[in-house]
């Protein structure tokens, strides 16, 4: 059970994960805590205070669901396998790395990011099926090999500083 922000509570029972909202009667001033959405999973519920995102981890799946601070309403945001085998799954605040365990056992993982995935647009247009990148941080620059080819780029502008044939 998850409280978020002081407004409403996220639940698990055994079949349905339960969202709450706390209602204050306008005139007697009584509170009460009224159902307003259910979501059809059975799994394990995670929420870190302060973030907008809310996990459900099953034994197929990890749904990822993006919390409206204003409705409290949880859309689907992502959803990845359970190739872990895990019941729980906790980032850190990079989301670089995760920390995966499964209930009753006595150990837990660490899992690094394998890959970034956040470039934004194209720099090369040329095929570099089998290139290497290399960054040069002190030359401000980056290399790309192609097969006989090695190019420097400008970190900043993108723009190809030298060519070496080989």
């Amino acid at each position: 059970m998850y409280l978020i922000n002081n407004k409403a509570l996220v639940a698990r029972c055994s079949s349905q994960i339960l969202f709450f909202k706390l209602k204050i009667d306008e005139f007697t001033k009584e509170k009460s805590w009224v159902n307003y959405q259910v979501l059809e999973l059975r799994g394990f519920i995670y929420f870190i205070k302060g973030n907008k995102r809310i996990q459900v981890t099953t034994d197929q799946k990890i749904y990822f669901y993006l919390i409206d601070p204003t409705t409290f309403e949880a859309t689907l945001d992502n959803v990845m396998f359970n190739f872990m085998n895990c019941s729980q799954m906790m980032f850190g605040s990079l989301v670089r790395y995760c920390v995966t365990y499964k209930t009753n056992q006595k150990s837990f993982d660490i899992h690094r990011r394998k890959y970034v995935h956040d470039y934004r647009l194209n720099v090369v247009k040329a095929n570099l099926d089998g290139s290497r990148g290399l960054p040069i941080e002190s030359m401000n620059a980056f290399l790309v090999s192609k097969i006989d080819v090695v190019n420097f780029y400008d970190v900043d502008s993108y723009k190809e500083l030298k060519e070496c044939k080989l």
